[in-house]
């Protein structure tokens, strides 16, 4: 089941990170630092071990801190303008209009409640309707431009061969937990999610009034276990090459005929000779699937998805099921208000919009320049290091630098927003989600053929993150990261080097981390090494996935070092770029203290407190399982034990715990 759930990670105030202007200078409080502690010892605790033990987790959260729950004053802000825009009358197919009217149709509960399963018996009465192989796949294709996506997984992106075009891709889908990994192991964790997930289906075929709810749920989770068999693993999926499969779709439609491939393009009103099959061992057995499997089996399997599609727009009973199931997931003890489930419904799918009225109201346009700054002097320092590499030849090195000066740097917002289409009613809140999911279909399709569109943004302005995308070589820093504790344009470089230079330094090095490192300046994926130096490298980013899966968290569970070795690679090189970069401005140079701390102490400090994070042990589980990032605790404690500076300032001896003898510090970048 093709269905991801949003909860609102939430955020408490970081009182103890507030800053304190003096002057021209804004300087952190680094208050609450663990003398007992030693910083060799550990430094993520030494600095926010204070704040860890008196931090509270809220009922309505999975944890507390920097990074994604710092989106929580975001959505506050958006919240604020939402309600607002909401109480004014706006020009049709304005931005106000839009995400005022939008949000208007979501907060009327009552009109919601009232209709209940209703918005979605015609969907229902189109499955009952299907008769063969051939009728399932019309209404699988139908379905995929109202968001409702189950089995087959479509999306527009450049050709990894030619990235001057964008061409269609089909990936692995089919799934409702999490991972396929969920599907097969039987620890007492997973077991729990698999429980829930089977009540969760359970209590959504029994408020459609459908017969059998409990046995159908089994059914469903049966189909999926088939699928998730066929899934390549996580980590499997990092290999970029292994990933791609160009095909011929006339071949293919021969190869696979219960697909039917040529008929679904022709459906779909999409002219392609090749498509990309990203899994083709999950399309195998899907066709395989499509005859071995009853056609009654296929509607309880095609009703649970369009059912845990919309669960979040239907009435209250049905989200209250879809919040059951998180609670396993994900810890939190009760919802979010409606209001901050409405902010992230919105910006999810009007966020470009919501976006252009939180840049006007909150964004400081000074912010920009001083970021492109930092982002400036981090290229310089990256290619400092390029040039003093021990492991690296000269020719791959001249490659290197060519892509590493031909990243395009976003920042804040798009320079060319993107707009919405669709008609936006107040009283209307189910088909205002389905116009923009299929405004957002339509979108996507258009750019099939075509070149990539580079002024577009993959994530909207509020949203507190940062990336690099490959195939356009581009890196991009939204306006809602550009805050502290990350980013303050009053603070002192010392604390800003260390919390948006590393981020800065960390989307860098993604442009040659294992995975980037396979896209050539251009963004196509072509070897741009001597098969020497490649060698080498990945026999360094072996050295990186063995260090990483000795950590662990929660007393026993490893990370997965082959799943997180390109955010480890990322966050290694990320301080050592940053740090560089920081030691060539004035107080780089300098050793004046502030606050008793000196210029390099508060660069460190900066970088433990921008991931102090503190969440419950369900989220951390998941997280470990699913995500390609390493828990916060080792984002700084593992590349800190590689970094030769860091053991200079703060006195790193043999004997302290976190000590790595020189020959054993990692160094890739």
């Amino acid at each position: 089941m093709k269905k991801t759930l949003y909860y609102t990670l939430l955020l408490a105030a970081l009182a103890s990170c507030t800053a304190v202007n003096n002057s021209s200078k804004s300087k952190i409080d680094f208050d609450g630092i663990s003398e007992n502690i030693k910083p060799g010892d550990n430094f993520f605790e030494h600095v926010n071990k204070v704040w860890l033990d008196s931090a509270v987790i809220a009922d309505d959260q999975s944890g507390v801190g920097s990074y994604s729950f710092l989106n929580i004053p975001q959505k506050k802000l958006l919240e604020n303008i939402l309600t607002e825009v909401s109480a004014e009358s706006y020009k049709i197919g304005s931005v106000e209009q839009m995400v005022g009217d939008f949000y208007s149709s979501g907060m009327d509960t009552v009109s919601i409640n009232k209709r209940g399963f209703e918005p979605l018996q015609v969907t229902f009465n189109k499955i009952e309707a299907i008769n063969s192989v051939a009728s399932l796949i019309t209404f699988v294709i139908g379905e995929m431009s109202s968001g409702n996506r189950s089995i087959i997984s479509m999306y527009v992106a450049p050709d990894n061969e030619n990235s001057k075009v964008n061409m269609l891709h089909f990936g692995q889908s089919g799934l409702g937990l999490p991972d396929r990994d969920y599907y097969f192991k039987t620890d007492e964790a997973t077991v729990a999610v698999k429980n829930a997930y089977k009540k969760y289906l359970t209590t959504l075929f029994n408020l459609s009034a459908q017969k059998d709810a409990e046995k159908k749920a089994e059914i469903v989770y049966e189909i999926e276990k088939k699928l998730a068999a066929s899934h390549k693993t996580r980590i499997e999926r990092r290999d970029v090459k292994a990933n791609y499969h160009k095909m011929d779709v006339a071949e293919l439609s021969k190869s696979e005929s219960n697909i039917g491939w040529t008929a679904l393009l022709a459906q779909l009103n999409i002219k392609a000779d090749s498509i990309d099959i990203a899994q083709p061992d999950y399309y195998k057995e899907l066709n395989a699937m499509l005859a071995s499997i009853s056609m009654k089996d296929w509607k309880t399997y095609l009703k649970a998805h369009t059912l845990s599609t919309y669960d979040d727009v239907l009435s209250k009973p049905f989200e209250t099921a879809n919040f059951e199931y998180s609670k396993v997931l994900y810890g939190q003890d009760s919802q979010n208000t409606r209001a901050q489930l409405m902010v992230q419904k919105v910006d999810r799918l009007l966020g470009f919009a919501l976006g252009q009225l939180y840049v006007k109201r909150h964004f400081n346009e000074d912010a920009k320049k001083r970021v492109l700054d930092l982002v400036n002097n981090l290229q310089k320092a990256f290619e400092n290091r390029i040039n003093q590499l021990d492991w690296m030849s000269d020719v791959t090195k001249k490659q290197a630098k060519e892509k590493l000066y031909t990243i395009t740097k976003k920042i804040g917002y798009p320079d060319v927003w993107r707009t919405y289409t669709a008609e936006i009613k107040k009283d209307a809140y189910f088909e205002n989600v389905v116009a923009l999911y299929q405004n957002a279909y339509q979108y996507n399709i258009a750019k099939l053929n075509s070149p990539p569109n580079r002024d577009e943004w993959e994530t909207t302005p509020a949203t507190v993150t940062a990336y690099y995308n490959p195939p356009l070589n581009e890196i991009v820093f939204p306006a809602g990261i550009l805050q502290f504790p990350y980013f303050d344009i009053t603070a002192d470089d010392a604390v800003n080097y260390g919390g948006i230079g590393m981020v800065i330094g960390h989307e860098l090095t993604h442009a040659f981390d294992d995975q980037g490192a396979q896209f050539d300046k251009d963004g196509n994926v072509k070897n741009w090494w001597t098969a020497d130096d490649y060698t080498k490298f990945k026999a360094k980013t072996q050295l990186m996935i063995d260090r990483y899966s000795s950590f662990t968290v929660l007393d026993s569970l490893h990370i997965k070092g082959a799943l997180t070795v390109g955010e480890n690679t990322a966050d290694n090189g990320g301080i050592a770029i940053a740090y560089d970069a920081f030691k060539l401005t004035e107080q780089g140079k300098g050793d004046t203290k502030i606050q008793g701390y000196t210029p390099d102490q508060r660069f460190f400090l900066s970088i433990a407190r921008i991931w102090r994070v503190k969440t419950r042990d369900a989220y951390l589980t998941n997280y470990i399982k699913t995500n390609s990032h390493s828990p916060p605790i080792w984002r700084v404690n593992g590349p800190l034990m590689n970094f030769d500076p860091f053991y200079e300032v703060f006195n790193v001896q043999p004997g302290d715990k976190n000590y790595k003898p020189t020959a054993e510090r990692i160094k890739i970048w």
